[in-house]
């Protein structure tokens, strides 16, 4: 690896012999050392972005106003997140969460706790990633000496919804969580009923919601793949009630984002909507 920048004495940018490019961090791996020089790879102890993309500028900008013990806590909580769910989260989470972390343990020392209007949504439909956030405020703990409280794991929570969903920008994420409840709201009172959170049938509609939420507000909308309402009209006669709670949250999407479901995605909806309001499940 050869040095391509030098941060701080513990802090590089190095590049590998097929144009790779990484942040290393290790005990004086810049102390004396210049942009061209081999890197002392015994001394590397964390490395950053194993992906081969550039290092965004944005996280280059961070280095120079960020302590070594930010991007060490940044890749406990992280490291923990991909043994829980996989590796499955962009590199720009490391960017926004050792951001949102130095602004919280600033405010935190201020005194100058968050609510997180939407705690209770978060931890419902996320709690792989709210327990990440939780397990981060254990970390928080252990490197700077404050106690957060649980608001901080949904925000920390947030930032790894986001990652995990090709950074579509954090506002796309706080309106998917919004719509999400405000549906499963819908269901509930319209049927009168207590959802099971536990069941299976609810984790396929909280999953489906999500990623049809995600597509219409991104734009990306599927159109029906044919004109055959043969399906349609099955759904329709044989699951009325369900089909009515759909075309309820179909007008609440028209009104509230001016966006409408296609035919395909009215069907999976109301075959949703059945299979989560039935304790026998659906036939079809």
């Amino acid at each position: 690896m050869i040095i391509r920048q030098i941060f701080n004495n513990n802090v590089i940018r190095v590049e590998d012999q097929v144009g790779h490019e990484y942040i290393v961090i290790g005990n004086g791996l810049g102390f004396k050392k210049k942009a061209g020089q081999k890197v002392d790879e015994d001394k590397i102890e964390k490395t950053f972005m194993l992906k081969p993309e550039k290092v965004p500028q944005k996280l280059i900008d961070l280095i120079g106003e960020t302590s070594v013990t930010y991007f060490s806590l940044a890749d406990e909580i992280i490291s923990y997140a991909k043994s829980e769910m996989g590796n499955i989260f962009n590199d720009n989470i490391y960017i926004t969460l050792i951001d949102h972390i130095q602004f919280a343990v600033a405010r935190y020392k201020k005194s100058m706790n968050l609510k997180n209007a939407l705690f209770w949504q978060i931890k419902k439909f996320y709690p792989k990633e709210f327990a990440i956030g939780q397990n981060a405020l254990l970390l928080i703990k252990k490197y700077f000496d404050i106690e957060m409280d649980q608001d901080e794991a949904s925000f920390i929570a947030m930032h790894f919804v986001n990652a995990r969903q090709d950074s579509q920008g954090m506002q796309k994420t706080v309106e998917v969580t919004k719509a999400m409840s405000d549906i499963v709201n819908l269901v509930s009172d319209y049927y009168q009923l207590k959802l099971d959170e536990n069941s299976f049938n609810y984790s396929r509609f909280i999953t489906h919601l999500q990623f049809f939420l995600q597509r219409m507000l991104s734009g990306e909308q599927e159109k029906s793949a044919s004109g055959d309402n043969f399906l349609y009209d099955q759904v329709k006669e044989k699951y009325p009630t369900a089909f009515e709670c759909m075309n309820r949250i179909n007008h609440y999407l028209e009104t509230e984002y001016e966006s409408a479901m296609t035919i395909d995605e009215k069907v999976y909806l109301t075959i949703h909507i059945q299979r989560v309001t039935s304790r026998s499940g659906i036939d079809l």
